[in-house]
Parts: C-alpha cells; structure tokens; sequence
C-alpha cells in the first residue's frame, strides 16, 4: 500500500519507506507547505522495490530499523536501480561503526530519527541539484570520451568488499594489495614518512595495514590505480603529474588531522582523507586527455590573473572538480567524497551547516601551497570565509593553519 502527496506542481519526486506509518506527519507538512516536493510512502520493502524497477525518483529515504544489515541491503538496491537518486537514511544513530561506515558507503546524508522533512527538505533540494549537475550530457561526453574506466579498479573493488565483510582479515587484505607491487611501495613509502613519526622502520606488509588503517589503505590502493591510468602525455610540461600526486596526499592527511581535531567521526576523517587524494583528480584527467589545450588553459589563466577552474568552466562548461566528480560517482564513490571532490574550490555553493569531508578537503588545499607551473599559474585554492562562517568553524581557522604549517615543513622536500 503506498501513500501519494504533495503540490501539483511539483519539481523533485522522493519515495519513502514507512514500515508502521510513523512518518504519517512528513506526507501531512508536504501536503500542507508550499514545498516544490511529491513524497511516496509504501509500508513494505517489496512495494518500494517494485516502484523503485518502475518509476524514477529524484530521493529515496530509507528509516533506519534494528536490522541494520537489511537495511542497508535495501539502500544497495536502491543505489544499484537508481544510481542517480539521492539516497537517505533517518536514524542511524543507534546503529554501531562499522554499519554507520557501510550506510555512509551509499547514502549521501544520514539524518537523525527526529528530524522532520521541513528540516531537511532544503538540503534535499540541493542534493538533488548537485546529482543533476554530476548528470549533465556535456559533462557525461566528456568523461566518456576521456578514456576512463566504465568501473572501478578492480584491487579497490576487492579491498572495498573485504572491508566490508563481517570479518575483514589482515591477511586476505594483505594478499589482495600484494597484487600490485606500486600499491605495496606506496604503503610502505607512507607508514616509514615523517606524517606517522615512527621511531622505528616497518618492513611488514600487514604491520604496514594495521597502523594505516583498511579504509585509508582502500583509498590509496584507488589514488595508485588512477595514478596509473592518467600521465603526462609527450611533450608535457608544464607541472610534473607526480608532484600533483604527492601534494595530494599531504592534501588527504591535512584534511583528516583537521576533521579529527573538529571532533568529527571516524567516517568523515575517513571520507575527508579519500577526498584530499582525489581532489585533483580532474587536473590530471584533463592535462592527459589533451596536454596542448590545457596548457594554453593554464597560459590564458595567468594572462588574465583567473582561477584556473574558472578558466576550464568557462573553456569547457565544467571545472576538474566536476570532471572528477562525474567519474567518482560513476564508480558509486562515497556521495560525500564525491561532493567534497566536486566543490572544493566553491564550497560556499553548498548549504550545509555541518562540518563535513567537503570542510576538511577545502581548508587542507587552500592552506598548502600549490604545485609549481612552469608559467606560474596557481592551481591552489583560496579559503572561503563565507563557507567558514556558514559552517561556524571560523574561530578553529587558527589552529588548524598551525596544523598546516606543521605539513609545510615536514614535506616540503617533496613539492
């Protein structure tokens, strides 16, 4: 049985689950506000599925039950027959890490049980705005035409499904890595750098693992893999791919430091690393697929004193941040990495309140310096007190350039 309400006019469709009605009240406020939104309630998980393979929703809201592993089944499904909806959960508080970490995998936000529709439908809209924006044919073409790989990397996928099992052992991990000897030299290479301050050298692989945690090495086991797949073309010099790889990484670790010193969850700590490996990504992308237009790209950009990414918006239609984006959420990336990703250079054009990996990413790149252009132009960031303030973290700005500082020197030797 389903319930149908909302406006005539009605611009975004979201369908819900609603096993015992207790979300009678978000059909009466859509029913009753002038919102722009036409909300769908059906009382089983079989009727959802069947209007899930029938019609076509722009969110799907899911609450979150006792059987947490069912659930996030549910959302699995939903993501995997309407990949470009926006996907919700409301109550996971009560739910343990490791099924936090799972639903963060497909969802792109996770409410809490008290939260109303009014006071989310607003974050909705602009959810489901950005998802329209990743899905846009000109930026689709282009992804499509640059060579990208329809799929994730095949070892990311497996660690992802490793990690994700009941009991991810060290050892299948281990073997699993041990796939791609660069993946190895690049774990090996991080675990014995200044960042972890050993006082001791790791030869072991599965030492190695531990200490860097599953998740971060599944992100850089993907940060590898893409370094593999876009290099600079013949003739290409303008910046060396390889410095843009390494500042990346400084990027992902500034960014986890600060969303740990802000008191944010080991989720957003995880998925703000991910994002700082990625949030390039589109620059490398771009510089590879047509080496000569991205150079007089970067000389117009220092002629006219532009941002870059304004430069390729206006050349292009889209930024590298777009770029990326649109391929990181063709792979089924973490929603929230693919919006850091997406927007870091223009957080403010986000309406969270919250900190998020989109926080951490934008902080870690504009307070780190750029890598060097042969012409001089500036690939960096520049901090957006606006966003700041929105986000209410203006008086942690201090501190975390202390923080920054800190990276500055230890790797400097590498920029």
């Amino acid at each position: 049985m389903s319930t149908q309400v909302g406006n005539l006019s009605h611009k975004f469709r979201a369908v819900m689950l609603d096993l015992d009605g207790r979300f009678a009240d978000w059909s009466r406020e859509v029913a009753e506000s002038e919102v722009n939104w036409e909300l769908s309630r059906y009382d089983s998980k079989e009727s959802l599925v069947v209007q899930l393979e029938q019609q076509i929703f722009d969110v799907v809201i899911l609450p979150c039950s006792v059987r947490a592993e069912v659930d996030i089944e549910l959302m699995n499904t939903a993501l995997k027959q309407q990949p470009q909806a926006v996907r919700i959960f409301v109550g996971a508080e009560y739910w343990n890490a490791a099924n936090k970490a799972k639903a963060a995998d497909s969802s792109h936000r996770i409410y809490s049980d008290h939260v109303s529709f009014a006071d989310i439908s607003e974050e909705l809209e602009y959810l489901v705005k950005l998802v329209k924006l990743l899905n846009r044919s000109t930026l689709q073409n282009y992804v499509g035409s640059v060579g990208c790989l329809p799929t994730p990397p095949k070892i990311y996928t497996q660690l992802t499904e490793a990690i994700n099992s009941d009991v991810p052992g060290l050892s299948a991990i281990s073997e699993i890595v041990e796939q791609d000897p660069a993946i190895v030299a690049q774990i090996m290479k991080q675990v014995n750098s200044a960042l972890y301050g050993l006082n001791r050298q790791i030869s072991d692989l599965k030492e190695a693992i531990s200490l860097i945690g599953v998740r971060s090495l599944s992100s850089i086991a993907l940060s590898c893999q893409l370094n593999k797949q876009f290099r600079e073309g013949e003739g290409w010099d303008a910046f060396e791919f390889e410095k843009v790889n390494q500042r990346a990484l400084l990027v992902a670790r500034l960014a986890q430091t600060i969303s740990r010193r802000a008191g944010a969850g080991k989720i957003v700590q995880e998925q703000a690393f991910l994002a700082g490996l990625l949030h390039d990504l589109g620059i490398l992308i771009m510089a590879s697929h047509d080496p000569e237009q991205y150079k007089k790209l970067l000389n117009y950009a220092v002629k006219k004193q532009k941002p870059v990414y304004l430069v390729e918006k206006a050349a292009f239609g889209f930024f590298h941040g777009e770029v990326a984006a649109a391929l990181l959420a063709l792979w089924n990336i973490p929603p929230q990495v693919v919006e850091a990703v997406m927007l870091h250079h223009v957080p403010h054009l986000s309406n969270s309140k919250e900190f998020t990996p989109l926080t951490a990413v934008h902080v870690a790149g504009a307070m780190l310096p750029s890598v060097q252009v042969t012409n001089g132009c500036d690939l960096s960031s520049h901090l957006s007190l606006r966003y700041l303030d929105q986000v209410g973290v203006m008086a942690e700005v201090p501190q975390w350039r202390v923080v920054a500082n800190e990276y500055r020197v230890r790797m400097a030797s590498n920029l």
